[in-house]
């Protein structure tokens, strides 16, 4: 797996992923879109900041394949959704040159999807549930994410924090590693 950005400090609690796809547009929707992969999997996806709409229409009614910085956003079903943070071109080696220049910087080589996600872990039977806490803007308040990450994770107890990669098959995120970071988080 690629490594994702560094966090920005050693207890950060995030919740992101790189995956790669392109923007189709959902009838009658405003800024919503099906992110769909070259799989051919298919999942709701947003700007997740307000800046970011213009780039987002962008990749909606270019139908390009781009690499997505996204956050998971678990919807109601068991569907999970994708909140747009950042875009990237394809790599340079990967590009149609016959297409118009692309306004997105390029995926560094050997990019590979992944998800890092930060959090609180309470082993359950067959999974981890994953409380990730997310900073205010300005005022504005937001609840924690629940993320479920399917697994095993040895040794881990309710309440302490984890730093996780996980993978995405279908609807779902796969533990694929994990490092304890703090053994009791009140």
């Amino acid at each position: 797996m690629t490594p994702l950005p560094a966090p920005a400090h050693k207890y950060q609690f995030r919740a992101l992923g790189l995956i790669k796809g392109s923007l189709q547009p959902i009838p009658d929707a405003y800024a919503q879109a099906m992110l769909v992969t070259p799989e051919g999997e298919e999942y709701p996806a947003t700007p997740g900041r307000a800046e970011l709409l213009r780039r987002f229409t962008y990749c909606v009614e270019s139908g390009h394949t781009y690499w997505f910085f996204v956050q998971p956003q678990p919807r109601p079903g068991g569907a999970l959704g994708l909140s747009v943070i950042r875009i990237l071109a394809l790599p340079e080696e990967e590009q149609d040159p016959d297409l118009e220049e692309e306004p997105f910087l390029p995926a560094p080589e050997d990019v590979e999807e992944g998800f890092n996600i930060r959090g609180i872990v309470e082993p359950q039977d067959g999974f981890i549930s994953v409380t990730v806490r997310r900073k205010p803007q300005g005022k504005k308040q937001f609840p924690p994410l629940q993320l479920r990450l399917e697994g095993f994770l040895p040794g881990a107890s309710a309440g302490e924090f984890w730093d996780l990669l996980a993978e995405r098959e279908g609807n779902e995120l796969l533990l694929v590693d994990g490092s304890r970071l703090l053994t009791a988080v009140a």
